[in-house]
């Protein structure tokens, strides 16, 4: 009795409490600090006093957490049988984002009293946040019966059975919140309109369509929002039988209002029944059925592009070069670059890209000729003189050689292009694309730098050179040239800050390929916590958007955040995050790209010291730069300090009165060095990879490092999976899907493969062998995949090489023979434009390397040298040449664009473009 006596405080201590918990909610930690003092003065076992103080000095510190959990879980061992001890509790836990371990904390506090409002609507915000549906239903049910007066009960009832699939109740809870309100105010009306229309989506969504579309006729009086109630219409008709035309009159009033919008389009067509079949293609009916649709669409629309745009998917021959010239014409008039951009998914088709270039070459001759473009055919009338057309149609005419494989034309047009416009900096954006698929970054680098110097002002031009930068491993100069859009002092944290992914992958690939692996770990690990972030960000929604009755809008983000993993972005940086791992696991004490790897490559002497050179130069000036950059950040905060000061001043009040902001916590490992010091780096990759698996799992390249990760780990049966469904999704006659077939059998074959396994997964191994390797041995499947796909590409025939190698280490000297022999590669049967560069570039390495026929590999170098002639990896003749040997210049380029020349000039890239010529 006397223990539980204790946990009730006098009226006076009882004041102090609710003092306590005031100060609390008004965000006065002080005050609540002292209070909670006063009251553990007296009454030192007080457990709500001791929880709420917890709660105070998590909120207040947040490194003090240990001492917070200590005083929430000394408060709950007082206090055992108290909600709020228990509801503290999971307020510390929510505060640190482990909503798991709050809601059970939540459910504890329900036990003890089972009808708090506070509590349980906590518990709703945390169920709805994992996607516990189930439980959120539950819970709103029982806030429903507490207080079914509150109207915002009746909402979250209706959305709750609405993402649990209860339309039906749904619904009804929606039509009985709308008997409520017995006159809606006019303050009030968007609210009521955004209601019915969302109710029309409950309705639909649930197969209700006649009750759909009948509930938006006897509410469209009220319903403000008049655009979303027509296409909620035209949705609807489109799914009620026989009533297709009552959906086009819709869909062509959408068009009357937005004819570029393709989501109209899209339902006119269907509305018509004039949609392709399941691999896309259109019957000879359909195709004239939509050119008579869309003739008249561009009558009505004049201005619509897409109107113009459209007609281009489905027609074919003469039919489409006729409406390519009309789309066209206009773009090159205006001098619009974005013309190939909007074009070159079509170059998948041979028919549709050879007219393409077909009408080019005849704008070019025509334009040569007469100044002018050729008449339309079947018009005489020849058209207006247009001096300015030429140039872009040379513009376009490199871009679509670039497309084709052929370079050296698509310079040439470039290079005319420049004479007639030599101030253009997109010339330079598009030739540095066309040297990067060359496989020279080094020249595409240097002509994005003079791009970008041509217009400092432009943002998109200056992220174009630093990606170039960052491709060609110039990682220094890369991030100043992405600095001089940020804020001084904090360059590079403030991309970071912005959530500039593209930066951040970009970067983290160039201190991979560098082998700094604890930098390129840090920044990819920050955009996998830049999606964390955003999942964490809809928290604050799931009461705003229901007080503010954005119903169709809340439930639209919920489904784009549950689908937010399969996010290309997110899966490029823990796919780089996961290689970096991977090398972490191969070679734990090369954390710092030593010479040790240098000194095991296949390099020359002379090459061997040129890198070791450089390399020094690399490790040089990153640290004069990081150095440069603490000084400027100092200074930059000693600046913003200042600027405060002055600023109170002015006010007329006085510094020291003003509250000090808050200064930014320092990154306690800014480089990520004890990132790169992790103890079990498979483990990492692992969790990564459950995430991946999840959300890209129709991925090659997840289950390629699946593969990787789980035979390193002896997880077989992971393994096994990774390789069926690479399998599944890339099909037997991928040369990624062939290798990790072969090397996972090769695996669970030897001694210290499958046979340490359990017994079970042995077992069930051992089955599954028999079906991937299509009753046949290792070395005669290889041989079957030569056969049938050694000639569709030479990364075909690398994986058969580096298999042959694998199940025969002494089949080095034939696996090369076979690799320059079959097919030829380059000279020999097959045409050179059939091999990319990339292709060709692995063939070398592993030539080079894995087979280890240096001789062979210098023989395949020489040849590629004549094809690639851009190659700096193979150092073709016309590459554009760099002075990697030349002293890097202390000073740093002006920032922010102060002067024009000096990002360009940087390592000495505005000279070489200068003396770059086209071949």
């Amino acid at each position: 009795m006397a223990a539980k006596d204790s946990q009730i405080l006098p009226s006076k201590e009882q004041g102090l409490f609710r003092q306590v918990v005031k100060y609390y909610e008004t965000k006065q930690y002080k005050k609540a600090l002292k209070a909670a003092d006063q009251v553990l003065k007296k009454h030192a076992d007080h457990g709500e006093t001791l929880s709420m103080k917890g709660l105070i000095i998590s909120s207040q510190d947040s490194s003090k957490k240990e001492e917070a959990y200590d005083l929430a879980k000394k408060g709950i061992k007082n206090n055992l049988k108290s909600h709020v001890t228990w509801h503290v509790f999971g307020l510390i836990y929510r505060a640190d984002l482990n909503y798991d371990e709050a809601i059970k904390c939540y459910k504890n506090a329900l036990r003890m009293d089972k009808e708090n409002y506070q509590i349980l609507r906590d518990l709703s915000h945390l169920q709805i946040q994992l996607r516990d549906i189930a439980g959120f239903v539950d819970t709103r049910a029982t806030m429903l019966q507490l207080k079914p007066g509150n109207k915002s009960h009746w909402i979250s009832f209706a959305i709750a059975h609405h993402l649990n699939g209860s339309h039906d109740i749904a619904a009804e809870a929606l039509k009985k919140y709308e008997g409520l309100q017995e006159e809606v105010a006019p303050n009030e009306a968007y609210e009521h309109s955004e209601m019915l229309l969302y109710r029309a989506m409950v309705l639909e969504e649930g197969g209700h369509f006649d009750e759909a579309l009948t509930h938006l006729d006897l509410c469209q009086d009220k319903i403000t929002d008049k655009l979303g109630l027509l296409e909620r219409r035209a949705s609807l008709l489109l799914k009620i039988p026989g009533r297709a035309g009552n959906a086009e009159a819709n869909f062509r009033k959408l068009l009357a209002l937005n004819p570029d919008n393709y989501r109209y389009h899209d339902g006119l067509r269907e509305a018509l029944q004039l949609q392709p079949d399941a691999a896309g293609a259109w019957t000879d009916q359909q195709r004239r059925s939509l050119a008579a649709l869309y003739d008249g669409l561009a009558k009505d629309h004049p201005q619509s592009s897409a109107a113009k745009r459209i007609p281009l998917d489905f027609k074919e021959g003469a039919d489409f070069k006729t409406a390519a010239d009309k789309y066209v014409r206009h773009f090159l008039s205006k001098g619009i670059p974005s013309l190939f951009s909007d074009l070159k998914g079509f170059y998948s088709n041979p028919q549709k890209h050879e007219a393409l270039g077909e009408l080019m070459h005849a704008y070019m001759k025509a334009l040569e000729e007469t100044g002018a473009f050729p008449p339309f055919p079947g018009q005489a009338e020849v058209p207006a003189r247009d001096p300015q057309a030429r140039e872009w149609v040379l513009f376009y005419l490199a871009q679509h050689h670039d497309k084709l494989g052929e370079t050296g034309e698509a310079l040439r047009r470039l290079q005319q292009c420049r004479e007639l416009a030599p101030t253009l900096p997109e010339l330079y954006a598009v030739q540095g694309r066309i040297l990067k698929h060359a496989g020279d970054p080094e020249g595409a680098a240097a002509v994005a730098c003079r791009a970008e110097s041509m217009d400092l002002a432009d943002r998109y031009l200056n992220s174009v050179a630093a990606k170039a930068l960052f491709r060609a491993g110039r990682i220094e100069e890369a991030e100043a040239m992405a600095a001089k859009f940020t804020k001084h002092g904090d360059q590079v944290n403030s991309l970071t800050e912005m959530q500039a992914m593209w930066y951040e992958i970009e970067c983290g690939h160039a201190h991979l390929c560098r082998r700094a692996y604890g930098k390129a770990l840090k920044i990819l690990l920050a955009v996998v916590k830049h999606f964390d972030d955003f999942q964490e960000d809809q928290f604050d929604f799931h009461a705003y958007c229901v007080r503010k009755m954005t119903l169709r809008a809340y439930v639209q983000m919920l489904r784009m955040e549950d689908s937010i993993y399969q996010n290309i972005f997110y899966s490029k940086a823990a796919w780089a995050a996961i290689q970096v791992y991977l090398e972490l696991h191969q070679k734990p004490t090369n954390l710092n790209h030593g010479d040790d790897d240098l000194t095991n490559s296949n390099l020359s002497p002379e090459e061997l010291k040129k890198l070791k050179l450089k390399r020094k130069k690399e490790q040089q000036k990153a640290k004069k730069e990081e150095a440069a950059r603490e000084r400027e950040a100092e200074a930059a905060a000693a600046q913003e300090r200042e600027a405060a000061k002055q600023a109170a001043k002015e006010k007329g009040g006085s510094a020291k009165k003003q509250a000090p902001a808050k200064e930014k916590e320092k990154d306690p490992d800014p480089h990520g060095e004890k990132l790169a010091q992790v103890e079990d780096p498979l483990g990492e990759a692992m969790k990564l990879l459950q995430r991946l698996r999840e959300y890209s799992g129709d991925r090659l390249k997840t289950h390629e490092l699946a593969f990787e990760v789980y035979t390193r780990r002896k997880r077989w049966v992971l393994a096994l999976h990774a390789v069926k469904r690479a399998t599944a999704i890339a099909g037997p006659g991928s040369p990624e899907a062939h290798c990790m077939v072969l090397r996972f059998c090769h695996a669970a074959q030897s001694q210290q493969g499958i046979k340490e396994a359990q017994p079970v997964v042995a077992e069930v191994v051992g089955q599954e062998l028999k079906g991937l390797l299509h009753g046949k041995s290792m070395a005669q499947c290889n041989e079957a995949f030569l056969e049938a796909h050694g000639s569709a590409s030479l990364a075909h025939r690398a994986a058969a090489a580096r298999m042959m190698v694998l199940l025969d280490p002494g089949a080095k000297s034939g696996a090369a023979k076979m690799l320059v022999k079959r097919g030829g590669l380059i000279g020999g049967g097959v045409a050179a434009e059939a091999i990319t560069h990339s292709e060709a570039q692995q063939v070398h390495q592993l030539l080079a390397d894995e087979l280890g026929e240096a001789q062979a590999a210098a023989d395949f170098k020489s040849k590629c040298q004549q094809v690639f002639r851009w190659s700096s990896y193979f150092e073709g003749p016309d590459r554009l040449k760099l002075d990697s040997e030349e002293e890097v210049p202390s000073e740093q380029p002006e920032q922010n664009g102060s002067h024009t020349e000096g990002a360009a000039k940087m390592n000495g890239v505005s000279q070489a473009v200068d003396k770059l010529s086209i071949h």
